[in-house]
């Protein structure tokens, strides 16, 4: 397990090189200009030439991508360009809270409820429960979320006459605040969430249920439920810990119509106004940490295998 983890992280080195390049050439062709977006589009030219001298937007490419890789190496992840006096660690720091936030939520709600409705439809399969179940996780992947969310805000607007907070409510400052403010955005992101989980549960548990093991247990006399809680869903664990890994990494890495929708200032955001504003620092820097964070997130995914399952070993 040693040297599986150790090769691991040498390959993720060498990934995350391959995207830092990736990264920054891929901004360093998009067209506009963060000066101009700064100054209007009816600045003098001298003067947008004067800002990006002051930027290093001026210096040759290799220049600035060297700037910048030695930055985030040392753990300099450098200034907006945009947003004046704002670092962009500052900025990532401030916004990130609200991203977990809602994806801790979301992935409560889908695993509770994608784990219970793939369970249900595997165990009663072929039957009005697992139609039911069925037809749920088909509209949960055909619903666009950013309608989905619109209808619900909608509802609870026209009909409840509730109307959503300007400012994000902490945890830790207003438990019951923040549930109530998150609920409703967890539950839109969470209803496309559930359909996946609930898909891949429900296949897995009908494989495992046709195990020699399984029905040898159930031969021994135990409970359905024991036969089910303990033997057959300790396997379909495994591939749900997979999807669900990669569905909260997608999450932190931002849903931009779901925050907009619900006043939600995350990473999303953030993300999506630096593209706009051609803020090169923190649109580099924010999407080298998303791939770092799926890295990372796979690499736990794989350790995590071996726990969950003794058969699985690394050589």
């Amino acid at each position: 397990m040693r040297q599986y983890i150790t090769r691991r992280i040498l390959l993720a080195i060498v990934t995350l090189i391959g995207v830092s390049w990736l990264i920054f050439f891929i901004m360093w062709i998009i067209p506009g200009d963060v000066a101009v977006a700064i100054l209007g589009d009816g600045a003098n030219p001298e003067t947008v030439a004067t800002l990006r001298q002051q930027m290093g937007l001026d210096d040759p490419w290799y220049e600035q991508y060297w700037h910048w890789a030695r930055d985030m190496a040392t753990g300099d992840l450098g200034r907006s360009l945009f947003i004046a006096n704002r670092s962009v660690k500052e900025l990532m720091a401030e916004h990130f809270p609200i991203t977990l936030n809602l994806a801790i939520y979301t992935m409560t709600v889908a695993v509770i409820v994608g784990v219970t409705l793939g369970t249900v439809s595997g165990i009663w399969h072929e039957t009005w429960l697992d139609y039911l179940c069925r037809i749920f996780s088909v509209a949960g992947l055909s619903v666009p979320v950013f309608w989905l969310g619109i209808m619900i805000l909608l509802t609870l607007v026209r009909v409840f006459a509730w109307t959503p907070e300007l400012i994000w409510i902490s945890p830790f400052h207003d438990f019951w605040g923040n549930l109530r403010q998150m609920c409703w955005p967890a539950v839109t992101l969470g209803f496309f969430q559930v359909a996946f989980i609930a898909r891949m549960t429900r296949s897995s548990l009908l494989d495992v249920l046709t195990e020699d093991y399984i029905r040898t247990a159930r031969a021994k006399g135990l409970w359905e439920q024991t036969v089910v809680i303990k033997h057959a869903l300790r396997n379909v664990v495994i591939p749900i810990v997979t999807i669900g890994s990669l569905q909260f990494v997608a999450l932190l890495g931002g849903v931009v119509v779901t925050e907009q929708v619900f006043n939600l200032k995350g990473w999303g955001t953030l993300l999506v106004n630096g593209v706009i504003n051609h803020d090169y620092p923190l649109v580099q820097t924010m999407i080298f940490t998303f791939a770092s964070i799926v890295i990372v997130a796979n690499l736990c995914t794989d350790v995590l295998y071996g726990w969950l399952d003794p058969r699985i070993r690394y050589s």
